[in-house]
C-alpha cells in the first residue's frame, strides 16, 4: 500500500535487571502503535529507559493481514516469544487494542467475517483476564480508573474496528493505494449503537483527566485514508459526548507510521489535542510529508512512541513524542 522504511531502534539495556519505578508524583504512560513481529523489534528496550507505568498499545500490533486465522495465531506466537517484549512486560503493564492489521485485514471493520474469533485471538495474546467485560461483549472497547492523589484519570480505549461501517470508496490517488469519500448516512456508523452506549456512561462518571485512546485519528481532516473525519455524522457526536463530560480530554492514536500532535479549537472550552505515536520499526516518509492544517510543529518521520506524564497533584499533564533516539521531538502540556 504505501512505501515503508524499516528502520532499527537506538538498543540499550535490552535485558537488564529491573528498573526504578517513576517518582510519586508522576504516573508515566507511554504508547504507540504499528509493531511487524517479522522486523527488528528492540525499540521496545529504548521506550523502557522512560520507565513508563503503562503502555497503551494502540493497534497494529501485529502484522497479519490474512483470513487464516492460523496465521493470526503464529502471528501473536512470535510477538508472545520476543525477546525485547518480554522483558519490556516484566516492568511494565501492557493494556492493548487491535487496529486493521491484527484485526483482520487492511481497511478491515465490522464486515470481518472472523472477527468473533479474532476477539478471542487477540485478548487471549495479551493475557486478558477471563472474567474481564472485553471478553463478555462483542467488540474490545474498555475503560480504566486511576486514581491519584484524590484525582481520577479515566482512560476510555475506543474499538474501532468490531462495528465499524465500510468505507466510501474514492478515486485512487498515489500515493494512496485507496481514498475514501465522507459518508453522511444516517446508517453509517464508526462505534455501532452498543459501543456508542456504553462511551456515554463512561463520559458520566466524574473524572478530572481523560484520555481517550482511538486507533484511528480523530483530528485528521487532510488526509484521505482511514479518518474519523470520513464519518461527520459520527465524529459530531464524538465531539459533543466529550464535550457533555466533566474534566478534560487528550487523544492518543496511531496507524500512521510517524508522529505528530494535532490541536482543534472551538470544540470543547479549550484546545483539542491528539498525540499520534506511529511506527515501532516502520516508517512512512511520504505521509510524514503531507499537509495537515490541525498540526501543531513538525513530524516525527522516524521510529516513534508517545509519553504521558500525569502529575497529579499539580493537575498537569505533559506529552511528547519521542524518535529512535529515545529523546523528545515534539512537547506540549495540559492543565486538568
Amino acid at each position: 500500500m504505501f512505501r515503508f522504511v524499516v528502520l532499527c531502534a537506538v538498543c540499550a539495556t535490552a535485558c537488564a535487571g529491573p528498573r526504578p519505578r517513576s517518582q510519586p508524583d508522576d504516573f508515566v504512560i507511554a504508547f504507540s502503535s504499528c509493531l511487524n513481529q517479522n522486523y527488528d523489534s528492540s525499540f521496545w528496550s529504548t521506550i523502557g529507559e522512560t520507565k513508563p507505568n503503562l503502555f497503551l498499545f494502540t493497534g497494529d500490533t501485529v502484522y497479519a493481514d490474512t483470513l487464516d486465522l492460523s496465521v493470526k495465531r503464529a502471528a501473536f506466537a512470535r510477538l508472545r516469544r520476543e525477546p525485547y517484549y518480554t522483558t519490556f512486560k516484566k516492568y511494565t503493564r501492557v493494556l492493548a487494542v487491535w487496529d486493521d492489521h491484527d484485526y483482520g485485514y487492511n481497511d478491515a471493520g465490522g464486515s470481518y467475517r472472523h472477527k468473533r474469533e479474532m476477539q478471542k485471538i487477540f485478548l487471549d495474546a495479551f493475557d486478558e483476564p477471563r472474567d474481564s467485560q472485553r471478553r463478555a461483549h462483542e467488540g474490545i472497547y474498555t475503560s480504566e480508573e486511576i486514581i491519584l492523589h484524590g484525582r481520577v484519570i479515566q482512560i476510555i480505549v475506543l474499538d474501532a474496528r468490531y462495528f465499524r461501517s465500510d468505507w466510501k470508496q474514492g478515486p485512487r490517488v498515489p500515493p494512496y493505494s485507496r481514498t475514501y469519500l465522507e459518508d453522511d448516512r444516517e446508517k453509517s456508523t464508526f462505534l455501532g449503537d452498543a459501543q456508542w452506549q456504553w462511551l456515554i456512561a463512561e463520559t458520566q462518571k466524574k473524572a478530572d483527566l481523560r484520555i481517550l485512546v482511538s486507533s484511528t485519528p480523530v483530528l485528521s481532516d487532510d488526509y484521505r485514508g482511514e479518518r474519523w473525519g470520513a464519518f461527520p455524522r459520527e465524529r459530531a457526536r464524538l465531539y459533543e459526548t466529550l464535550r457533555a463530560a466533566s474534566g478534560k480530554w487528550l487523544i492518543v492514536t496511531g496507524d500512521r507510521h510517524f508522529g505528530q500532535i494535532s490541536e482543534i479549537k472551538g470544540v470543547l472550552r479549550y484546545p483539542l489535542v491528539e498525540v499520534m505515536a506511529s511506527g515501532m520499526n516502520t516508517v512512512w516518509e511520504e505521509g510524514a510529508q503531507e499537509p495537515d492544517r490541525y498540526r501543531v510543529g513538525q513530524t516525527v518521520a522516524d521510529i516513534n512512541f508517545g509519553l504521558l506524564r500525569i502529575n497529579a497533584k499539580a493537575a498537569r499533564v505533559a506529552y511528547s513524542v519521542h524518535g529512535g533516539d529515545g529523546r523528545a521531538q515534539l512537547a506540549g502540556e495540559l492543565e486538568f
